[in-house]
């Protein structure tokens, strides 16, 4: 599966099924339309190419137009047929030479998911393709919101492919499908990489929100609580041994700093399979770093509130939080025992055990009453 496939793909893969937008960099030439539509036609995915700067500002946001006396922004072609088909890739190309009234307007579509008055359907990827400012026409530097909300990736080139394709003009070129570079989504996994990062982030509070001060930096990756979330929807698209492709993903979403933190905290934090714990809380050893066990935590509280393909996860995961709070981590688990009371299952009861180990957190507050 993963580690024959190029690395750039399987984290594009990875983002494309997270619905992470994602800003491929490379040089002009280095074939990255052509590829696009190769994995379109790969992923079962309608593709739109809009070259930023060629259009002007009406034809991302719409022309103005009166309807029943009220002025409407009319949806523009392209973007009605992202939204009518079943699956889209939407493909923005030349990002770093549009006029910044365009750029301004592709804003909202990246931020929003809006075109004019048009919500695009969550069934509608974006991607976008930027040469480096230096190498384009007119080239400019992003700005910080609309950088922030790519994952950024830089452009390999397929040197081999291109060698076959030259034989046949390319008529008979091909991508690999999505399930070749990732793996089928798994429910586990995401909820694993949630918690994952709420943990690391609640152990290095600093690396929350970090804007760079300088425009140059600023229009690449860097840490925020949005390039967060999107680095854990990526993270939970990728299979769990794909430690490269988790690392470039990361990093194109949060900048290098952040990342080498975070897969470097991940590798000691990932010491139990959450699944393995909720069998058997005897297997962990409560006597580990805080920040390691907040994670696994909270990987237990929201698997067992989301898993309805096991009825008993739920009880499951409640004793595993009275195992911590009798091994003298009831503070760490009480932050996490919460996920699962907001999500108790229509008839369950609290065991007594829990309601003796946390009762000291949750008398006062009135919580054992509420969730009687």
């Amino acid at each position: 599966m993963s580690s024959q496939h190029p690395i750039h793909l399987r984290v594009l893969a990875a983002a494309v099924r997270a619905n992470v937008p994602v800003l491929a960099w490379g040089e002009p030439g280095a074939g990255k339309s052509a590829t696009m539509h190769q994995l379109g036609a790969a992923w079962g995915r309608h593709v739109e190419t809009v070259v930023g700067s060629i259009r002007d500002a009406a034809d991302i946001s719409g022309l103005p137009i009166e309807v029943d006396g009220i002025v409407r922004n009319a949806p523009v072609d392209w973007a009605v047929r992202c939204a009518e088909a079943d699956q889209a890739l939407l493909f923005l190309d030349e990002l770093t030479t549009c006029p910044p009234t365009v750029m301004n307007a592709l804003l909202r579509v990246c931020q929003e998911r809006v075109v004019g008055d048009l919500q695009l359907p969550d069934s509608v990827s974006i991607v976008a393709a930027a040469n480096p400012p230096s190498m384009a026409v007119n080239g400019q530097e992003l700005s910080a919101p609309i950088a922030n909300r790519f994952l950024h990736l830089t452009w390999v080139s397929d040197h081999q492919a291109w060698w076959d394709g030259m034989f046949t003009d390319f008529a008979a070129a091909s991508q690999p499908t999505m399930n070749d570079l990732i793996g089928r989504h798994r429910d586990e996994d995401a909820l694993r990489a949630r918690s994952e990062v709420v943990a690391f982030t609640r152990a290095h509070r600093s690396l929350i929100h970090q804007m760079p001060a300088t425009v140059v930096d600023a229009g690449k990756p860097w840490p925020s609580m949005r390039s967060w979330h999107n680095a854990a929807r990526v993270l939970g698209e990728l299979p769990r041994d794909d430690v490269d492709a988790a690392d470039l993903a990361v990093t194109g979403c949060v900048g290098e700093g952040a990342a080498i933190q975070f897969i470097g905290w991940r590798e000691t934090a990932s010491l139990y399979d959450p699944v393995a714990v909720l069998d058997d809380p005897g297997i962990v050893d409560w006597r580990h770093r805080p920040d390691v066990l907040y994670a696994l935590l909270g990987s237990i509280s929201v698997m067992g509130r989301a898993d309805g393909t096991h009825p008993g996860r739920w009880d499951d995961a409640i004793a595993v939080m009275v195992a911590a709070g009798r091994a003298d981590r009831a503070d760490l688990a009480a932050a996490t025992i919460r996920t699962l009371l907001a999500g108790r299952p229509k008839g369950s009861k609290i065991p007594d055990a829990a309601r003796r180990v946390f009762s000291d957190l949750f008398t006062a507050s009135g919580r054992w009453s509420s969730a009687a």
